[in-house]
């Protein structure tokens, strides 16, 4: 993990990569010291339980692991920067690549592409706190979500709040964006967008696509589209 490795995959414009890790196979105490920096070391060593540790460590050592496939620096020698509203980029002018990076219980996950995107993962075992879909959803989202069987509201919940999520990632504005001022609408058809004037932005300039690599999670990603054909969004596993 410390040797400049060789640039081993191709992304192509077309293609999203989504990597995907389980916490217990790159968390450890022994990858942290070996690959992150001494910033990180010192967040992550600020969890007092061991579970949110490993699972910070392990979505740090992904990002790193991951990006060196596709440049030939080392895990170690990346280094980063954050946008005005608090969106990580790569520092340096090492590699023109985005990421977004995602963590739950269970699964850590890592999507890059040429240009802007975000992911989000959450696990499908835990309840679905559909109290917040009253706060934060959209009218025209809240109506769709009640108006399905009490069996399928906490999966299309699920649904919604990864959408949601992926899109702020990838816009990169953090709180600044009202969840309510945007839908994702998912009724027969691919995922899509509608927003709100007010926001700036045009639905039709985002490609929506959802995986679940595991039974138990649900990863969902928000892609800017370059052109009329959607990216292919390629899943993969992350092995050490």
């Amino acid at each position: 993990m410390d040797q400049k490795p060789s640039a081993v995959a191709a992304l192509d414009a077309g293609e999203v990569h989504v990597w995907c890790a389980r916490p217990e196979e790159i968390g450890s105490e022994a990858d942290a010291r070996r690959c992150l920096a001494a910033d990180e070391l010192e967040r992550t060593a600020r969890f007092r339980l061991e579970s949110p540790r490993q699972l910070a460590i392990a979505s740090r050592v992904l990002l790193r692991t991951v990006l060196s496939r596709y440049e030939p620096v080392a895990p170690a020698d990346w280094r980063f920067a954050v946008e005005a509203h608090g969106r990580p980029i790569i520092a340096d002018g090492r590699s023109s690549l985005r990421f977004s990076v995602s963590k739950a219980t269970g699964l850590v996950v890592c999507a890059v592409a040429a240009g802007e995107l975000g992911v989000d993962v959450e696990p499908l075992s835990r309840a679905a706190p559909l109290e917040v879909a009253d706060r934060f959803f959209a009218p025209a989202e809240l109506a769709a979500l009640r108006a399905l069987p009490e069996r399928e509201r906490a999966g299309r919940f699920f649904d919604y709040w990864t959408f949601k999520e992926s899109y702020v990632k990838a816009r990169g504005l953090g709180l600044r964006l009202p969840l309510d001022k945007f839908v994702i609408v998912l009724d027969e058809g691919p995922p899509r967008l509608e927003i709100d004037p007010s926001l700036g932005d045009d639905g039709s300039s985002w490609q929506l696509a959802q995986r679940k690599p595991t039974p138990d999670h649900v990863v969902s990603l928000c892609v800017g589209r370059r052109g009329e054909v959607d990216r292919e969004i390629v899943l993969r596993w992350h092995k050490k």
